[in-house]
C-alpha cells in the first residue's frame, strides 16, 4: 500500500508546467472578458452621445401628454355612455329574468300535470294487463265451452242418429208385416 498515485499521472509534465499552463489559459480568458468589457463600454459612449443629443434639443413631452390625457377624456365620457347602456341592458335582463321564473313556473305546472298523467297511464297499462290476462282466461273457458258443447252435442245427434236408425229399421219391420198382412188379406 506504500505506491503513490500520482507518480502514475498520464500528464509527464512537472507540477509547475501544469499550473503555468492554468495561468496562461487564465490570462487568455481574461483578455476576452476585456475586450468584450470594451464593446460593452463602447455602446454605453454611444448611448450617452444619444442622451446628451436628446437633452440639448430640450424635447418637450407637455404635448404628448396633453393629448394623451385628452383622449382619457374622451374615453371617460364613453366610458359614461357604455355604462348607461349596461343600465339599460341590465334592464331588460332583468325583465328576461322575470318572463323566463314565469316560464319556469309555467313549465313546473306542466310538469307536474305531466306526471299526473303517467301515472293515470301507469294505471291504464296495469288495466290493459288484467283486461288481457282475463280476455286469455275468458277465451280459454270459450275454447272449453265450445269442445263440450261440440261433444255433447255429436253425442246427443249420434244419439238421435241411432234412435233414427232403429226406428227407421223399425219402420220397416213394420211396413213389411203391413205387406205380408196385405198379402195375406189380398
Amino acid at each position: 500500500m506504500n505506491r503513490e498515485p500520482t507518480k502514475e499521472l498520464p500528464n509527464k509534465r512537472s507540477f509547475e508546467e501544469r499550473v503555468f499552463a492554468r495561468f496562461d489559459a487564465f490570462d487568455v480568458r481574461f483578455d476576452s472578458v476585456d475586450a468584450r468589457f470594451n464593446t460593452v463600454d463602447a455602446r454605453f459612449d454611444t448611448v450617452d452621445a444619444r442622451l446628451e443629443k436628446l437633452e440639448a434639443r430640450s424635447y418637450d413631452t407637455k404635448p404628448i401628454w396633453e393629448r394623451a390625457l385628452a383622449k382619457i377624456m374622451e374615453l371617460g365620457l364613453e366610458m359614461g355612455d357604455v355604462k348607461s347602456k349596461v343600465g339599460v341592458i341590465e334592464g331588460k335582463v332583468g325583465s328576461i329574468e322575470n318572463k323566463v321564473g314565469v316560464i319556469e313556473g309555467k313549465v313546473g305546472s306542466i310538469e307536474s300535470k305531466v306526471g299526473v298523467i303517467e301515472g293515470k297511464v301507469q294505471l291504464l297499462e296495469t288495466e290493459i294487463v288484467i283486461i288481457k290476462t282475463d280476455h286469455k282466461g275468458i277465451r280459454n273457458e270459450l275454447v272449453e265451452i265450445r269442445r263440450e258443447v261440440k261433444h255433447g252435442l255429436k253425442e246427443k245427434l249420434d244419439l238421435i242418429t241411432k234412435f233414427l236408425l232403429e226406428d227407421r229399421e223399425d219402420i220397416r219391420d213394420a211396413e213389411e208385416r203391413i205387406r205380408e198382412l196385405e198379402s195375406k188379406i189380398a
